[in-house]
């Protein structure tokens, strides 16, 4: 699987919420717990997630991290954030509505 940017992973969980208000609640509620299940991988506990949801009146402009010259991962963290994606994925959740999601490639 290809490398997958913070924005990439952001808009995809964003279509995720869009699409599923179960999803969107648990997304609000437990960030970075329902980002784990969904990747089936630990993030760093270092990792801070946190969700703000817009409002009709209201726009927020999310600035990137640009580390600073010599500021770069471990290899043991690249390795906790590593992950891929390909064209399309699904968000899928069980029978009895609860947050049993998964990624799947379509």
């Amino acid at each position: 699987m290809a490398d997958m940017t913070r924005g990439e992973l952001n808009d995809l969980l964003a279509g995720f919420a869009a699409q599923n208000a179960q999803y969107k609640e648990s997304l609000i509620k437990d960030p970075k717990g329902t980002i784990e299940k969904q990747l089936n991988s630990q993030l760093p506990t270092s990792l801070s997630v946190k969700v703000i949801e817009e409002t009709p009146d209201t726009m927020h402009i999310v600035l990137p991290h640009v580390p600073a010259e010599g500021e770069e991962l471990s290899d043991s963290d690249l390795e906790a954030v590593a992950g891929g994606f390909l064209d399309k994925y699904t968000c899928n959740m069980d029978k009895s509505g609860g947050i049993g999601t998964r990624v799947s490639v379509l």
